[in-house]
């Protein structure tokens, strides 16, 4: 009798054990998904967005809207999270700035402390702009000192994978020239210099989507080279639908054999100082940036390119121009031409539509 009830008891024990083990594995693997969700960040880091959290609003709604403003992935793990760790009382109204890239964990600790009353100003940073033009706006705005910004676009440190090193090519007059992308900001006031920059790199990082950075390595291009392109078009076109054009004339250029200089007055401006009339004296000025001295492409970009002239460095029109020069009309358009001799018959058109002009205005 006493050894079949302990063997009894021992077969009633086993299911207990695994049990046992079965939790401990549920309990394991809890932690683990925990863990990867809550502690790990969603999206692509460095876009600041503001968020305005009403009072009253529920886990749901507040899960919603972080999730249409891309702070958190999923509004279902939000408020799983919320449950769990029994947070979703302490929530507080407020307009909240979160910077993409942020763990689930560190958006819930955001939303317990409050929204800090932040000074902001918009800031609209124009397509063609150079980082100095960019810092003096800035300043403008009181967002941050204008040797400040500068330093940072120097010799900041920073983790996207397109921006070059700090010991890039000596001729670069600044290492974040072109990388920047010009668009409209919330930005506060005496702000650190290096969110602004690692801000506008955010959106930089936004535009090189795997179909752009696709299409350049077709081309054969890298980030620079198309960056470079980029600010030349934007420097020189006045009108979008002649981008492509210009875009097609400086390819044109470079592939021609043999080597052809690419003459675009823009890096000259770059070299010396935008102004309006070049003089003989800058055409010729050594830089490395003066493409009128120099083949091929110039260091690197002259001013942060705006998406239109990305995308047309991307998708040139197919022509056989190889000149252009404005139209001196009033209209911003250009002449195009295939041969030199066409190009000095649209030059004296050029003189033609100025001479017309000047009457009129007398």
């Amino acid at each position: 009798m006493r050894g079949e009830w302990g063997k009894r008891l021992y077969k009633a024990r086993r299911p207990v054990a695994f049990g046992a083990i079965a939790a401990a594995v549920l309990v394991g693997a809890f932690f683990v998904v925990r863990a990867a969700v809550v502690y790990t960040p969603f999206g692509r880091p460095g876009k600041k967005t503001w968020v305005d959290i009403r009072p009253g609003a529920s886990s749901q709604q507040i899960g919603q809207l972080l999730a249409q403003h891309g702070v958190i992935g999923s509004p279902l793990v939000f408020r799983w999270y919320l449950f769990l760790t029994h947070q979703g009382t302490d929530l507080q109204a407020g307009r909240y700035q979160f910077v993409t890239g942020m763990t689930l964990a560190q958006v819930v600790s955001e939303l317990k402390q409050g929204a800090v009353q932040f000074n902001t100003v918009v800031v609209t940073i124009p397509e063609g702009f150079t980082v100095t033009q960019i810092a003096q706006t800035l300043a403008q705005q009181h967002v941050c000192k204008v040797q400040a910004f500068m330093r940072v676009v120097r010799n900041g440190r920073f983790s996207y994978w397109f921006i070059p090193p700090s010991s890039h090519d000596k001729a670069v007059r600044d290492r974040l020239e072109g990388y920047l992308f010009p668009d409209t900001y919330d930005f506060t006031i005496g702000e650190s210099p290096h969110q602004v920059v690692n801000t506008m790199l955010g959106e930089m990082n936004n535009i090189l989507t795997p179909g752009r950075v696709a299409a350049m390595k077709r081309d054969g291009l890298t980030v620079r080279q198309l960056l470079t392109v980029a600010s030349m078009i934007e420097r020189e076109a006045k009108l979008a639908r002649e981008r492509p054009l210009i875009a097609s004339v400086i390819y044109n250029r470079l592939h021609h054999k043999p080597p052809m200089k690419l003459r675009i007055d823009a890096t000259v401006e770059y070299a010396v100082g935008f102004q309006s009339n070049l003089t003989s004296q800058d055409l010729a000025v050594s830089s490395p940036y003066n493409t009128y001295v120099h083949d091929g492409l110039p260091p690197g970009p002259i001013a942060n390119p705006g998406l239109a002239s990305i995308d047309a460095a991307l998708h040139p029109a197919h022509t056989d121009y190889y000149y252009y020069v404005a139209k001196g009309n009033g209209t911003g358009a250009s002449y195009f031409a295939a041969t030199y001799q066409q190009q000095l018959a649209n030059e004296a058109r050029r003189q033609q539509n100025l001479l017309k002009r000047s009457r009129r205005g007398s």
